[in-house]
């Protein structure tokens, strides 16, 4: 698994074709303070949605409560990332084996971003299409939807634990 992170970050930082989607760049702990409020904002609308049975939408605001957390965690250690996935393995890579964050906090965002993919298209195809296509007519249950809200809300809180010390 370690060999696989290895070849992504690589892949993001060094890409053989088009611009890099991982980018060192001077710490910027303001920008990771915006995505923070960015994330306790998108836990407020996943609240907000799952109040009124909105549970795709729950799914997704919780997703991207958590995405924005892992940008924070990025700009706080001088990285920039412009695609979820380099993102991701970024913060596997620099937060999750270096022990500052245990495992379970990727299985949470691993499993929003797959119901999410489920229910409504992936960001990467709509970046790709430059449409977002979330017209799809597969319903999401309450029992699909409930877990999201304690672990999105853990996830933030850790992250902000971590950007504190």
């Amino acid at each position: 698994m370690t060999k696989d992170i290895e070849k992504i970050l690589h892949g993001c930082f060094y890409p053989k074709e088009g611009r890099p989607n991982l980018h060192k760049i001077p710490v910027n702990t303001e920008l990771a303070m915006q995505h923070i409020d960015k994330a306790r904002s998108n836990l407020r609308a996943m609240k907000i949605m799952f109040d009124n049975d909105l549970f795709d939408w729950t799914v997704i605001c919780g997703y991207y409560a958590m995405y924005h957390a892992v940008l924070a965690a990025l700009f706080k250690i001088g990285i920039r990332a412009t695609a979820h996935y380099c993102a991701i393995a970024a913060f596997k890579e620099f937060y999750v084996k270096r022990g500052k964050v245990m495992p379970e906090y990727i299985i949470y965002i691993k499993r929003a971003k797959q119901l999410e993919q489920k229910y409504a298209d992936t960001l990467e195809k709509a970046q790709e299409d430059r449409v977002v296509d979330q017209y799809g007519v597969e319903v999401l249950t309450n029992d699909d939807a409930e877990w999201i809200l304690e672990d999105a809300k853990d996830f933030i809180l850790k992250i902000e634990a971590v950007l504190a010390e």
